[in-house]
């Protein structure tokens, strides 16, 4: 066993499984893997070296090959999110002009931390909670992310379902959110243009209490929303469990094995989701009225930008 004489251990570097690490080792250059077992270095020689834990000792799971960590982080860049919410937070937030605080916060907040915590991780091979104990005075932001990332899971996977929904009953042969139902009432408008139709958007605009098959299809089929709840919320629907089920299945898929089975996903993950960008984006530029949509976004509305909400 090593002994350590003169100045106090860094107690930055003790971790929660109580390990210890000495800093003044990986100054000379030496390797802790290699040439100490630091597991079992002991910094205070008067007080008794507690017992390993069965964690203490074991190497921890690493990536195959760079690629996958490239992928991994390509991955997480690019999501549900570029899709669904940053276009339509963008709308509400005055086009364009979004762009500028958002591009802001991205450089000096968001990248930043990013690197921080992956150069932590890689720094001390922990997780995002106990990398933390480095600085002691910052171990609940560990706590805080992964209990954000839980919050964030469990919204990811509802959603989820409800495109596994939407995406299983686009294979009929007339998509059923294109018409209205008898069952819908009469302020259904159908969201598919029929031929020799005169309906336009100004003319829905126009209308009062009417509403769209595309709407009424998610409240009224999909979520099955009730006026009141008088008589109880009612029995789950056993399509959306069904989805729900298949989310969190692909999820535990995915992260069963840790990095071992997550890197071999981000091949998938990492290239799929850009390939669906783009068909999106190719379908996107040759609806009618594309052009106005990419002025609006592009032309800003420099009053947003005195807005504090955004």
């Amino acid at each position: 066993m090593v002994y350590f004489q003169g100045g106090k251990p860094n107690p930055a570097f003790i971790n929660d499984e109580g390990s210890k690490l000495d800093l003044r080792i990986l100054e000379q250059g030496l390797s802790p893997k290699v040439d100490y077992e630091l597991d079992n270095v002991d910094l205070e020689p008067n007080k008794a070296t507690p017992p390993q834990t069965a964690t203490e000792g074991k190497e921890r799971p690493t990536w195959n090959n760079g690629i996958e960590f490239l992928m991994s982080c390509i991955a997480m860049s690019i999501g549900l999110g570029n899709i669904w919410r940053f276009p339509f937070t963008a709308y509400e937030n005055g086009g364009g002009a979004f762009l500028i605080p958002y591009i802001i916060v991205l450089f000096l907040v968001g990248k930043p931390f990013y690197y921080l915590e992956m150069i932590m991780g890689q720094f001390t091979s922990r997780s995002s909670v106990k990398m933390w104990a480095a600085v002691p005075g910052f171990r609940g932001v560990g706590w805080a992310q992964m209990f954000s990332m839980l919050s964030v899971g469990t919204y990811y996977c509802s959603l989820m379902s409800v495109t596994l929904v939407y995406l299983f009953a686009s294979f009929s042969s007339e998509l059923p959110w294109a018409t209205c139902q008898p069952d819908w009432g009469n302020n259904c408008v159908d969201s598919q243009k029929k031929e020799g139709s005169n309906i336009t958007v100004q003319s829905l605009v126009n209308m009062t209490n009417m509403k769209s098959s595309a709407e009424l299809y998610f409240t009224k089929s999909v979520l099955k929303e009730k006026d009141n709840i008088d008589d109880g919320i009612g029995w789950p629907d056993w399509k959306l469990t069904l989805c729900l089920l298949a989310s969190w299945l692909c999820i535990f898929s995915v992260l069963v094995r840790g990095v071992k089975s997550s890197g071999k996903a981000a091949y998938f993950l990492a290239l799929f989701p850009y390939v669906i960008m783009i068909a999106l984006l190719v379908r996107a530029v040759t609806l009618e009225g594309a052009v106005d949509g990419i002025i609006f976004f592009i032309k800003p509305n420099w009053a947003k930008l005195f807005d504090p909400s955004v």
